[in-house]
């Protein structure tokens, strides 16, 4: 076979472009420190890359929830523990008022009532937008006077009595605060007729939109204290920490905080009743249920601290499963950077050999023939 110089050109151009494919390839190596830069680099390889960046991808998000729900968490203890030292008051009030002097009664009546305001705000606590106690309706105060009108379908104004009424005035304003509308009812005489003891609600009905209403009751004349009842749900809020894993991290508000609005409106109604005897033994009485409020409420933030343990235990195990995966990826994408110089220096090496190779072979031209 007849040897041409076009052949031997031809050689030498394929070799040096391959050269020089090796060479490049190897800088793109030594600058991202990426072995793999393409799926024909090592389509094995690639595969296993793209599963452990979604693995990453899942555990980063898993993490992000469990810094979400640990907050939440927190949140819901800093709130609890205020709430069972307000207990602790009340009771104490209680217990004071049933042996001390008579004529401190008022003063201990505006301090639960205080106290009563103090327990409405911690109840309606929120983490961002979203209201901690509510079940499902986030967006709506758990504990609050309030009514919401859609589609024409009439509401349920619902509200609490720490007595018998005999008259009840309930005013109810739009979004702006004005006056909508003014209900009355009761006979003024009878007790119960204006409204009984615990919870009462009246359907109402007006144009669609989102109303607060006040309740001002009375008995013969002397004031009946009313309370906040319950406007969210039993919903779970879920916390999603792994494939077909989930854990509830909200406290159910209307298990949470049960009756103790009812507890204290009956306790501030004793210490304002006008009979001392009958005040007395009344304010006594709301002792018990006040500590058995309290007693829920510690086993409520004992499951919360459960469950915390748990979302610390489960941060750990992701941060090691975090630097598994990251250690895999690193071993089976990046390149080893020693190695990678060592082999581009010798393609260069190589490269260089060939240029100078090539340079002797095709150093005659056709004016060397022609001499």
């Amino acid at each position: 076979m007849r040897i041409t110089s076009k052949m031997m050109m031809g050689s030498i151009a394929e070799n040096l472009y391959r050269q020089a494919e090796q060479i490049l390839k190897c800088q793109k190596a030594v600058a991202t420190g990426k072995r793999i830069q393409r799926v024909s680099d090592d389509p094995v390889g690639m595969g296993k890359v793209l599963d452990y960046r979604r693995s990453l991808a899942s555990i980063e998000q898993y993490q992000q929830n469990v810094i979400r729900g640990k907050m939440r968490l927190e949140m819901n203890e800093t709130v609890l523990d205020d709430v069972t030292g307000l207990l602790n008051s009340a009771v104490n009030v209680a217990v004071e008022a049933s042996s001390g002097p008579l004529d401190t009664r008022p003063i201990l009546a505006e301090e639960v009532r205080n106290l009563r305001l103090q327990l409405v705000q911690l109840a309606n606590s929120k983490i961002g937008a979203t209201y901690l106690y509510a079940g499902h309706q986030t967006d709506v105060a758990p504990y609050s006077h309030h009514i919401e009108i859609a589609g024409g379908t009439p509401g349920t104004i619902e509200f609490g009595l720490a007595a018998d009424a005999t008259d009840v005035t309930i005013e109810i304003r739009d979004a702006a605060g004005t006056l909508v509308q003014s209900l009355t009812q009761g006979d003024g005489v009878t007790p119960g007729s204006g409204g009984t003891a615990g919870t009462n609600s009246i359907a109402w009905s007006g144009p669609d939109g989102e109303y607060s209403f006040t309740v001002t009751a009375g008995s013969a004349g002397t004031e009946v204290v009313d309370y906040e009842t319950y406007n969210g749900d039993s919903g779970d809020i879920r916390l999603i920490l792994g494939d077909r894993t989930n854990i509830v991290i909200n406290a159910d508000g209307g298990e949470t905080f049960g009756d103790m609005f009812e507890r204290l409106a009956q306790l501030q109604q004793a210490l304002q009743n006008p009979d001392p005897i009958a005040g007395t033994s009344e304010t006594a009485a709301t002792v018990d249920p006040l500590n058995s409020a309290a007693d829920r409420l510690e086993r409520v933030r004992a499951d919360g601290a459960v469950t915390f343990k748990h979302l610390e235990l489960t941060e750990d195990r992701y941060a090691g499963l975090k630097l598994n995966v990251e250690d895999m990826l690193e071993k089976t994408e990046n390149v080893d950077l020693a190695t990678a110089i060592v082999e581009l220096q010798k393609f260069e090496t190589d490269y260089q050999t060939t240029l100078a190779t090539a340079a002797r072979v095709l150093q005659p031209s056709l004016i060397d023939f022609l001499r």
